[in-house]
């Protein structure tokens, strides 16, 4: 299983031909998707399938080797989101499926900084993602909120795809761009926790620091 971070929508595509070698791959998108004409061009015949229609239901994704999600933030939160995206991490748990997001999606695959702490889909665990790192205001007030909350953050640079693997709780990097990882140590009496830094460019592989 490898849960695949990009920072736009036509990065997942690119992993769509390689994955296709091995098994089924299918796009879940609800409506109109930007992507479909994109993933056709790169595989022949993935599954399409809208999450309203009756597709979803008849699709054996034990076949499936990669799923790209193509749904909003909001859909993926929503009850029925939840409920989908927790039977799909079970059956990736279990097999050999990976799942893909981008863009904004990708900060409800772990915890969301808000006013506290709000439960995301907890794919990638006690930790908050940074659909993009350049839209931060401030980083250091960032770093700060996730250091009193106890939770390890993923930044996204575009371009670039992060590609975590729970098996060992790593984090790969493919594109131009990069990925920050930060972890918060110490705190002991009172102390304000240490960052801890780890930045990764294409080709690199390594977790969280600690």
């Amino acid at each position: 299983m490898t849960i695949y971070l990009a920072s736009s929508l036509d990065l997942p595509a690119d992993y769509a031909a390689k994955h296709s070698e091995h098994g089924l791959v299918a796009l879940l998108h609800e409506g109109e998707s930007a992507l479909i004409e994109t993933l056709q061009a790169k595989v022949d015949t993935p599954i399409l399938v809208d999450i309203h229609g009756p597709t979803l239901s008849r699709v054996n994704f034990d076949a499936v080797e990669l799923l790209i999600a193509d749904l909003t933030p909001e859909t993926l939160l929503s009850a029925g989101g939840r409920r989908l995206m927790d039977a799909l991490g079970h059956l990736a748990q279990e097999g050999e499926l990976s799942l893909a997001f981008a863009g904004d999606a990708t900060a409800v695959t772990g915890l969301l900084l808000e006013d506290g702490i709000t439960a995301g889909l907890n794919l990638i665990p006690r930790t908050v993602i940074i659909p993009d790192v350049q839209a931060v205001p401030s980083l250091a007030a960032l770093l700060g909120r996730a250091s009193e909350q106890g939770v390890r953050l993923l930044a996204l640079d575009a371009p670039v795809v992060a590609a975590y693997e729970p098996e060992n709780d790593t984090v790969s990097v493919q594109g131009a761009g990069s990925a920050l990882l930060a972890s918060f140590l110490g705190g002991d009496n009172g102390e304000r926790p240490t960052a801890r830094l780890h930045a990764l460019t294409d080709g690199m592989r390594d977790g969280w620091p600690a």
